[in-house]
């Protein structure tokens, strides 16, 4: 066979696959950051101490680049911050996660509380004294006024302990 005639469909193919590594190469010199976004996070001017308000201290804004897939972390603008405590401590400057919040505790540890059992219509109601402190929608264990025994229920938004049977 002679050595002068080339296949069109293997010249074809060559091609392609150099114009695949070259894409290829295009897409993986991509820079990272633009997978993130830079987003003006709040964050605290002061330490702020577990159970302190986030808010009350002061916030301003500071510049952050977060991966897309992590933006949901954290509190992007001030009205995810109102109402909201600490869960743990928040240094000044550094971005709020989300995880970092709760709400305020409506039982205090050692305060009185009003326990309610509520049954098929029968609602009986008692005092108690909370072990330790929690926000709406916890399990708190109580220690009954009348008979000393420790049970457990949820803190309802009035800050009654609603005990189930």
């Amino acid at each position: 066979m002679g050595g002068g005639t080339r296949d069109p469909g293997r010249v074809m193919a060559v091609l392609y696959a150099v114009a695949l590594a070259l894409a290829a190469l295009v897409i993986l010199s991509v820079p990272v950051r633009a997978l993130a976004a830079e987003l003006e996070l709040p964050v605290p001017t002061t330490v702020i101490y577990p159970g302190q308000s986030v808010t009350a201290p002061g916030l301003h804004h500071k510049a952050f680049y977060v991966k897309d897939d992590k933006i949901g972390l954290y509190a992007v603008d001030d009205s995810a911050l109102i109402g909201r405590v600490a869960r743990r401590t928040l240094l000044p400057g550094k971005a709020i996660r989300l995880s970092d919040l709760k709400e305020p505790d409506l039982v205090r540890a050692g305060a009185a509380v009003t326990l309610v059992y509520s049954e098929a219509g029968l609602v009986i109601t008692g005092q108690g004294t909370a072990l330790r402190s929690a926000g709406a929608g916890e399990t708190i264990r109580v220690r009954n006024a009348d008979s000393g025994i420790i049970v457990s229920g949820i803190v309802s938004a009035d800050g009654s302990i609603r005990i189930s049977g």
